[in-house]
């Protein structure tokens, strides 16, 4: 089916980049002597790529025939997916060793990476013309 490998390109590719980017902007920040907030990015980085990735496997099963049922599994995705980003929110919350700031930075993480590869689109265009 060609959606599902569009689907997966584009999971392999953001999420890719986003653990990338925050493994990378957090070894800087371990770097600087941050740990706590090195941590929290990389936390907050896994699980925003593992929620955009469940998206993207959720998103078949929204798509059906029967309405009811279609809302019913889109709010049971929905729940899913809010479950998942709660656990390093709780994580931090709870211990010290993570930066709360920083983890939820990190779970904006893949939002970030498509925000700024279309802003350098944008950029790179309006430059050429």
């Amino acid at each position: 089916m060609k959606t599902a490998a569009t689907v997966l390109e584009v999971q392999k590719k953001y999420g890719s980049r986003a653990l990338m980017l925050s493994i990378g902007v957090g070894l800087l920040f371990l770097a600087m002597g941050h740990k706590e907030i090195c941590r929290g990015l990389v936390l907050g980085g896994v699980f925003s790529a593992l929620n955009f990735a469940l998206m993207g496997q959720l998103l078949r099963y929204r798509l059906q025939e029967n309405r009811k049922a279609a809302v019913r599994r889109s709010f049971v995705s929905l729940l899913l997916r809010y479950a998942l980003l709660a656990i390093p929110l709780v994580l931090a919350v709870q211990s010290e060793r993570f930066n709360l700031p920083a983890t939820i930075v990190g779970i904006f993480m893949v939002q970030l990476v498509i925000l700024l590869e279309q802003g350098s689109r944008l950029i790179f265009v309006s430059v050429k013309n």
